[in-house]
């Protein structure tokens, strides 16, 4: 075979490769979308008192850093040691036999925005490594989770400086 027939087979085969490859992917990330929406519906179902918790933007971590992106102005944000301070503080209500759920309700009622509750999220998974909405899932009944949401909710979703 000549070079140029060659140089012209290997260009199409790796087209080829590279094209199911994108294919390959487009597929699994629709595959993985539907999935989490299935897990989520079937979460709805048999939990709804903790599925709020997972939907809402304010436990999201990384809400506080991308809020600003949405709005286009400035926002209040708490001070990174007051963030800290409140994290602990919801640490530190979880006991080896009861915990201390007055204590995580303060803490939320404390907070002024969901900006806020999303930075105390960031800094609790700083700490602890766990994600606060799984700690409260694992840890609370659906009762108190939902109490928490209801806290949450009646907070704006941020505030303007």
């Amino acid at each position: 075979m000549e070079t140029i027939t060659k140089l012209k087979l290997t260009g199409v085969l790796t087209g080829m490769l590279l094209i199911g490859a994108i294919a390959f992917n487009i597929h699994k990330k629709r595959r993985d979308e539907k999935a989490a929406l299935f897990f989520s519906e079937l979460e709805r179902n048999i939990s709804p008192g903790t599925v709020g918790l997972a939907e809402s933007d304010a436990f999201d971590m990384h809400y506080w850093q991308n809020i600003g992106k949405k709005i286009k102005k400035s926002y209040y944000l708490l001070k990174e040691l007051t963030a800290k301070g409140f994290a602990n503080d919801i640490n530190s209500a979880w006991g080896i036999f009861d915990d201390d759920e007055d204590k995580i309700y303060g803490v939320l009622r404390a907070l002024k925005d969901q900006v806020a509750v999303s930075q105390v999220a960031y800094w609790y998974y700083q700490k602890k490594k766990v994600n606060l909405i799984d700690e409260l899932n694992a840890r609370l009944t659906p009762e108190e989770n939902s109490k928490i949401l209801k806290i949450v909710n009646n907070l704006p979703a941020y505030r303007i400086a």
